[in-house]
């Protein structure tokens, strides 16, 4: 039995003997009961566990999780609210609401640095545009901000301050492709981009350990070198309705200078309003289900390395397990060795 096969093997060992698994909780917190895990009838084993899980996923080449979890609930009822419900073998954990933290969440993030999981945050050059745009547009005062790039310049030195307790974080842009801009605009937006993209590359310089993932569209970027400094490149599948048009959606990132060895699929669990059919599906299938299957076929051109699920949280009231259809999603990239 190789490494790989080892550690898969005791982490479903571990996660189906006659213990109840930390993915498994019963949702009766209100009363202040939880069956105990196998940490606590276990803990020999549970270490063994952990340490298993952590060399998977810094060791064994297998297609990587990233989840967007809403975490703006500070006052939680259920283990629906709680990162530590999610399973274990997400690689990586983005939190909603990252500026103010409450004391349980950062207990928990620790638990999820146990388990090898990364806990990261995200900021977007779109939503601080948006912001200054309707600043603006009210006319109210911006002080000495008179100018976006001042603006920019602030806000993400306030958004990177949240970084303490994350082990990375998220750059998103969408942008607009500076292909069709005139030589002015593109030197604005270049400019703009340049700030933006050196606060966090000089924010990383001075936290080793921790990193940068890119979401949104790479081939938006002006100075594409830039691109070779992230981890991953999300890019967002969100609008994909057609299991066949995948590949055209990364047709578009193809541009020359950006890195074809690092792609993440982003896509939606559904929503919880039943009246919304099209959120999380595409077709009649589960979004995250679908393009799971995607991922493991074959791409020439680039590779496919995992998924990237939003609002991960809406799939934890399943009537067949809490995350199932998560947890098939995971199985479908990651499958455990046959005999």
């Amino acid at each position: 039995m190789n490494n790989k096969t080892n550690i898969i093997v005791t982490l479903l060992f571990a996660a189906s003997c006659a213990f109840v698994s930390c993915d498994d909780w019963t949702d009766v917190e209100s009363i202040s009961i939880k069956q105990p895990g196998i940490e606590e009838q276990n803990p020999e084993l549970y270490t063994k566990y952990l340490e298993n899980l952590r060399q998977y996923k810094a060791d064994t080449e297998h297609k990587k999780v990233y989840a967007w979890f809403d975490n703006s609930e500070k006052n939680p009822a259920s283990r629906a609210q709680h990162i530590t419900s999610l399973p274990d073998s997400i690689d990586i954990v983005g939190l909603m609401c990252p500026s103010e933290l409450a004391t349980f969440e950062k207990e928990e993030i620790v638990t999820l640095r146990q388990k090898g999981t990364k806990v990261v945050y995200a900021i977007s050059y779109d939503e601080i545009k948006a912001q200054y745009e309707n600043l603006i547009s009210t006319q109210l005062e911006l002080e000495n901000e008179s100018t976006f790039d001042t603006f920019l310049k602030k806000e993400i030195e306030k958004q990177l301050a949240y970084s303490e307790p994350f082990d990375g974080i998220i750059l998103k842009l969408i942008g607009q492709n500076p292909k069709y801009m005139t030589a002015e605009d593109k030197a604005t937006y270049t400019a703009s981009q340049n700030i933006f993209f050196n606060a966090a590359l000089d924010w990383i310089n001075k936290n080793e350990g921790k990193f940068l993932s890119f979401q949104g569209k790479p081939q938006n970027v002006v100075d594409k070198i830039i691109l070779s400094k992230f981890l991953h490149l999300i890019i967002e599948m969100y609008q994909v309705t057609d299991k066949n048009k995948f590949p055209l959606a990364i047709q578009d990132c193809l541009e020359t200078g950006v890195p074809t060895d690092r792609f993440i699929m982003a896509v939606s669990t559904p929503s919880l309003d039943a009246s919304d059919t099209s959120t999380g599906f595409i077709g009649k299938e589960k979004a995250i289900i679908e393009t799971a299957y995607w991922i493991t076929t074959d791409a020439q051109k680039y590779d496919k390395c995992g998924i990237a699920i939003d609002n991960i949280q809406n799939d934890y009231y399943q009537t067949n397990g809490n995350y199932h259809n998560v947890k098939e999603t995971i199985n479908i990239m990651n499958p455990a060795p046959s005999k």
